[in-house]
């Protein structure tokens, strides 16, 4: 298989819809009941979760591996800035002697995730203190759903390793890392967090990458989560890595967010970015200090909605923004590709008519693409930069009052449009299969070259995140933020996640290459090369369960790394 779509398959993403989450308690069917009484789960507000899942602190030192759970090694570890800003933040499974394992609402995912352990496993850290390794086998500790839909996606153990580092490496080129590729971090339970987007393109032109949040949204659960297909013959082995696109609302309900109950209070932490740095939840500061109030902190994206007809556009997918074409800070001016996901030749993509002054003129057989300049002439007006690309302006207001221009280049081709805003369509990655329960309606916001970034409109860069102060560091310090537009006050804030949902269209920081990778060769590497640097500071010594529901007791981190690297 090509790369290109080798690389595509390995990282398809399925997820998940903008819609109304269901917060009543969940009924539990079937064989859920039936499972051992290391199980017995407690209530959290309305949802069922792991009683002895956890962070690790003073109370359950007893969990940690020796030395650690002795008291004066534990205290050298507390001191340490891997265990305030990591491994502590951890929600981790806790009792050895009887572990947590999966649990759902159906006997046909029961079945598979009751002989998984859930939330992180083990956790190690190297000799100076300065990064941690954890383990996890991607499940969460509350009840994990079955979606209505393409249920046959069952959720697998991952035997997934992340590596956080104490300090982020800041990205100093011109050009980021794009925030794709399967899991871009994970939450504090072990979970995995994929962005926005399946990766895939509308057409298959390089162009309208699906926002799966909306394009999938008929095969995710209330919580907005699900399984990657591992059973289909046009997808590679993917274990059905169970995630989500955007904020899980029951982990914000486990972890006792604020913006879950309605609080105003600085949420908690989240999770780690592939790059090291953290991610909260909705409400903090936008500034260093208490300066600026909590709030619920605002993406800087917006829908162009100034390309439908009532706006003066054309209701047809012609152009792309600015960010795809010059970079969100003008850095790819001068740049000879896009810096969409798909990385294109803008002359590719790009409509030029080689003219550096006077009207714009199309003399091709593009009809559409002929009717589409005209009206746009003569409705807003259409120029060129310095390399020639044709665009338009639009007005956007800032909430100061002041007002920026944001750019939309046209493309070169009316086969290079995306479809017409509303057509039903299909998303890429389910074109093979149950083609009559998949349509949707391509509304504004269904792909993401359907926003624009502007600086100043919201609190958040173009990674989605911001240097503000966060109280348990006593300090500003950067972090990315998942995202809601919903105040706190407001009823439906649960169901108002907003795009990116959580890292922009690239990180801010150098992914970890242990992280980065797709195949398993690197970290393979990493342990035959390092493995004496690692030590263990938690193991919750189980690894699953056998063929008689008996838990396979083992150390964690050796039977994970085995796994990798035979996988």
């Amino acid at each position: 298989m090509p790369f290109e779509a080798r690389r595509r398959a390995s990282r398809v993403r399925c997820l998940a819809a903008v819609c109304a989450l269901a917060l009543g308690s969940a009924s539990l069917a079937g064989s859920v009941g039936a499972l051992a009484h290391e199980q017995v789960s407690t209530s959290i507000g309305s949802y069922r979760t792991c009683p002895t899942a956890g962070p690790l602190s003073s109370k359950s030192r007893a969990a940690l591996t020796a030395p650690f759970n002795e008291i004066e090694s534990f205290r050298v570890l507390q001191g340490t800035t891997v265990w305030k800003t990591v491994a502590s933040q951890l929600l981790v499974n806790r009792d050895k002697q009887k572990p947590c394992y999966g649990f759902s609402d159906t006997p046909e995912w029961t079945k598979v995730v009751s002989r998984i352990p859930t939330n992180v496993l083990a956790v190690q850290t190297n000799t100076d203190r300065t990064a941690a390794l954890i383990y996890v086998s991607g499940l969460p500790g509350y009840l994990i759903e079955t979606p209505k839909v393409f249920a046959s996606f069952k959720p697998g153990d991952t035997y997934g390793i992340f590596r956080v580092a104490t300090a982020p490496t800041v990205d100093t080129r011109p050009t980021h890392d794009f925030a794709d590729k399967g899991a871009i971090g994970i939450f504090v339970n072990g979970v995995s967090m994929f962005n926005y987007t399946d990766t895939f393109a509308y057409a298959n032109k390089g162009v309208w990458s699906y926002d799966a949040n909306v394009a999938e949204a008929l095969i995710v659960n209330s919580d907005i989560s699900h399984a990657t297909p591992s059973n289909l013959p046009q997808f590679p082995k993917s274990r059905g890595i169970f995630h989500n696109h955007q904020m899980s609302i029951r982990l914000l309900n486990e972890l006792k967010d604020p913006y879950f109950s309605g609080r105003l209070a600085h949420s908690k932490l989240v999770g780690f970015v592939i790059d090291s740095y953290p991610i909260y939840g909705p409400l903090g500061y936008s500034s260093k200090d208490v300066s600026s109030g909590l709030k619920t902190l605002k993406s800087s994206y917006l829908k162009r909605t100034w390309t439908t007809t009532s706006m003066r556009g054309s209701n047809h997918r012609s152009s792309v923004p600015a960010w795809a074409v010059v970079g969100w800070d003008n850095s790819n001016a001068t740049g000879t590709t896009l810096l969409n996901l798909f990385k294109k030749p803008k002359s590719d993509l790009l409509y030029a008519d080689g003219k550096t002054d006077g009207p714009v003129v199309y003399e091709g057989k593009d009809e559409r693409l002929s009717g589409e300049i005209k009206l746009l002439a003569g409705s807003v007006g259409l120029k060129r930069d310095p390399q020639g690309y044709v665009y338009w302006e639009s007005p956007v207001s800032l909430p100061g009052g002041s007002k920026v221009a944001t750019k939309n280049y046209l493309l070169k081709s009316s086969d290079l449009w995306g479809p017409d805003i509303d057509e039903a369509i299909l998303p890429a990655s389910y074109q093979a299969a149950d083609k009559d329960k998949f349509y949707f309606k391509a509304k504004i916001g269904a792909f993401a070259e359907d926003y624009e970034f502007v600086a100043g409109y919201g609190d958040l860069d173009f990674y989605n995140g911001i240097d503000s102060l966060v109280p348990e560091h006593g300090t500003s310090i950067y972090h990315y933020v998942a995202t809601f537009s919903g105040k706190v006050r407001d009823k439906a804030r649960l169901s108002s996640a907003s795009f990116p949902y959580f890292v922009g269209i690239q990180y801010k920081g150098v992914p970890d290459p242990f992280n980065a990778r797709i195949d398993n060769s690197a970290r393979t590497a990493y342990f035959l090369n390092g493995a004496n640097a690692s030590t263990t500071i938690f193991d919750v010594g189980v690894t699953g369960k056998d063929d008689q529901g008996k838990p396979v007791r083992g150390a964690v981190p050796e039977a994970w790394q085995k796994k990798l690297s035979e996988d």
